[in-house]
């Protein structure tokens, strides 16, 4: 605990910088200056430890409200290389960011394909796609990237990625709502050696486990009650209990929010 809130406090010093540059020049800012929005994921971990899950709630709102701008004013591309990030508005419990976020797609730009392109074609944006899905009950946009999944993108799925094929499962049981193979695949996910692959924070991977966190809380959006044996998915956070309401803490970020 002692040093995630040391982490915490010295990125909030280095990063104090961009923020206050976002704010004064928001316009002109460099989407990679919204990268403090990582520090907003610490808080919520820290806030997990803590049994403070309410504020967790508000960290990852916030994070994930940062996400949004990166890709609507800037059209980064985020899905093809961020799985875990999908999962931050699924555990902020804000119900009307979890609709906006499923609709988010980056858009073509010179030759890179639009993010709905690369999905049809079996690229690496189709796992955060199909949690978009997910997310609204999209049951007929799952089936379909299941298929695309499994005829396009896991026989090209690199030798360092094959772990991929659980996710793969779990949709597969999240889908059809088998709760026992959720579990079986969740644990799988927080297995030591996975863990270490897929949580490469030196620090963060003490506590949780992504996507295995999100991926549960996804499962008790869907009626799911999974239960994982192990501390890296807090149980504290996975029943579905929205704020009363969600604060925008940055002044430039409630002028972009719809």
């Amino acid at each position: 605990m002692k040093d995630l809130k040391k982490d915490i406090e010295n990125s909030l010093s280095r990063q104090y910088k961009w923020l206050n540059h976002i704010e004064n020049d928001f316009e002109n800012a460099d989407p990679m200056s919204l990268n403090f929005r990582f520090l907003e994921r610490d808080w919520a971990v820290y806030e997990i430890l803590n049994r403070n899950i309410s504020k967790a709630k508000q960290h990852f709102c916030t994070a994930s409200l940062l996400d949004k701008l990166r890709i609507e004013k800037f059209n980064n591309n985020m899905f093809d290389y961020e799985l875990s990030a999908v999962t931050f508005p699924i555990l902020s419990d804000n119900n009307e960011l979890i609709k906006d976020y499923s609709t988010l797609r980056y858009k073509a730009w010179g030759r890179m394909p639009s993010m709905d392109e690369n999905v049809l074609m079996g690229k690496s944006a189709i796992w955060c796609n199909t949690i978009q899905f997910f997310m609204v009950n999209d049951v007929q946009g799952v089936e379909r990237n299941l298929n695309i999944i499994e005829t396009l993108t896991l026989p090209k799925l690199p030798k360092n990625q094959q772990e991929l094929k659980i996710d793969y499962e779990f949709y597969k049981a999240l889908l059809a709502k088998d709760k026992a193979k959720c579990e079986e695949l969740l644990e799988q996910l927080v297995s030591p050696k996975i863990h270490k692959k897929r949580n490469d924070n030196l620090v963060l991977n003490k506590y949780i486990s992504q996507p295995a966190l999100g991926y549960a809380k996804l499962a008790w959006r869907q009626g799911v009650e999974v239960e994982v044996n192990s501390s890296l998915v807090p149980k504290e956070i996975l029943p579905i209990a929205p704020l009363d309401n969600y604060e925008i803490p940055y002044d430039f970020l409630k002028d972009e929010v719809k």
